[in-house]
Parts: C-alpha cells; structure tokens; sequence
C-alpha cells in the first residue's frame, strides 16, 4: 500500500445552526457523509455512516466487500432510526477506501447520494511542472437536477441554481437496499484526491476549488483553505472536504500516521 498524506475539515457554515455533515479520515478509508432529515435526524444519520466505516477501518485485512458490507450495515442502522421519531433521516455517502487486489494497490471508490469525490491526476514523466491537470470527477450525483441534466432539459450550469439542487435520489437509509455506485481505480503515486459534501461547491465555483486544488501544498493546508475559502462566501450549507494525496511506496518512506480529525474553528 502506498503512503497517504492527507487532510480533513468540516464546519456547520456560515448559516446552519447544526453541522449534520460526518468525516472519517483514518488511513486507508476516507469518507464523507452529508445527513439529511432536519432536526437531529440527519446528524445521527451522518454518524452512523462514517461509525461503520470506522470499524471498518479497524479490521486487519480490508477489501471491497467490506466497503459494501459498511454500507449496508449503515443503512440498516440509519432505516431503524425511523421508529424513533427520526422519520425521514439519511445520509449521503462518499469515499475511497484503500485495498490490495492481485498485490497491487486501488481505491475502492463509492458514493450514494450528491456528495463527491474528485481526483486530480498525477503529472506523467513527460508532462511539463507546469502544466495544468484538471479535477476529473468520479461519482455520479444521485440527484433530480442530475436526472434533469442526463435527459437535456436542462443544462449542468442551469443545474447550479435550480431550486430543487438538493433533492437527492439516493440515500443511506432511504430505501431497503442502499444502492451506492462503486468503481476499482488503481492508487497511482502523485495522485491528489478531494472528497467533499455538496457544501464546498454551493457557494464556490469548480474553477476556484480546483485552482486551490492544484496548489502544490500539503493536503492539511489545502483542506483548511478550501474550508476557508467557503465561509468567506458565507456558505449557506454546511461544508466539509477531505484531501489526500498519494505519496509513494511505503518501502522507501516512513508511515504516514492517522490523525484525529477536529472540526474548523467556528463549529
């Protein structure tokens, strides 16, 4: 497995009173959940998710049937909370999860709902330092606006400000079987990741997170600034991102040790 280098923020925004978003940053598992349901109802939710993978992250051997069985455990957990006067709580889900497949290393990438994950490629041998890589989202909203989009009536710009934005169509603990989309993608050293809550990007543009993106500091700075860079404009949600990046081979650097992650001053 190669080393990781990473960073991990979250903050209730300029607005809410409440941060419903849940991280979990201990390598290799990293996710985003983003709760859904008012009250405590999605906060609870949020918790449940990144509680799973949690444990998930504690087992001696961790593959992609894990990542499924997190989930799914998750989701029975979130659904159970309906009885408890929680009608209506669930949970976006996002994330990468490192394995071993045939001795090589990949991400188990995830995500069920509209929070997201980006990867920005590492530069090839021949490519110029200062050439300009761009953010490649991997998942797939599960949104209406989404659904709008893929039958063209309207465009991905008009999709930014449609009022129905935050209606999602898939959940953790929205129906009996969560369906999350998944996809195996080789851990490429050099490789920079972005893992966030739909937060990030309400208020802030793709072209300025990616411009801070592309910066070539440390994956915690890159974090905290991006968080920053949101209650400068006064986010109206609550916002969380997770950067890592893909160092190299663990046989030639020291480990990379797993930090508690704390949330933004302001929370």
């Amino acid at each position: 497995m190669h080393l990781l280098d990473f960073g991990a923020q979250t903050d209730k925004g300029a607005i809410r009173a409440l941060n419903e978003d849940s991280i979990l940053a201990v390598p290799p598992v990293f996710v985003v959940a983003d709760g859904v349901g008012g009250s405590d109802g999605g906060e609870v939710a949020s918790a449940l998710v990144v509680e799973e993978f949690g444990e998930l992250a504690r087992r001696p051997v961790i593959d992609a049937d894990g990542v499924r069985e997190a989930i799914e455990k998750a989701n029975t957990r979130v659904r159970a909370l309906h009885g408890d006067q929680l009608h209506g709580a669930s949970s976006t889900a996002v994330g990468a999860v490192g394995v071993m497949s045939e001795d090589e290393p990949y991400w188990v990438v995830f995500n069920i709902g509209d929070s997201r994950i980006y990867r920005l490629p590492a530069l090839a041998p021949d490519d110029e330092p200062d050439r300009s890589r761009e953010l490649v989202q991997i998942s797939v909203d599960h949104s209406h606006v989404q659904e709008l989009v893929d039958a063209g009536v309207i465009t991905a710009e008009e999709a930014e400000t449609h009022p129905d934005r935050n209606l999602v169509t898939r959940a953790v603990g929205g129906e009996e079987t969560a369906e999350a989309d998944f996809w195996m993608i080789p851990m490429v050293p050099g490789d920079r990741w972005l893992i966030c809550s739909d937060g990030l990007l309400a208020d802030l543009s793709l072209e300025a997170v990616q411009d801070r993106v592309r910066q070539p500091t440390s994956a915690d700075e890159t974090a905290r600034d991006l968080i920053a860079m949101a209650l400068r404009a006064a986010v109206s949600d609550n916002v969380s991102a997770i950067v890592i990046d893909v160092v190299g081979s663990s046989e030639h650097s020291d480990a990379v040790e797993p930090t508690t992650v704390q949330p933004h001053p302001g929370k």
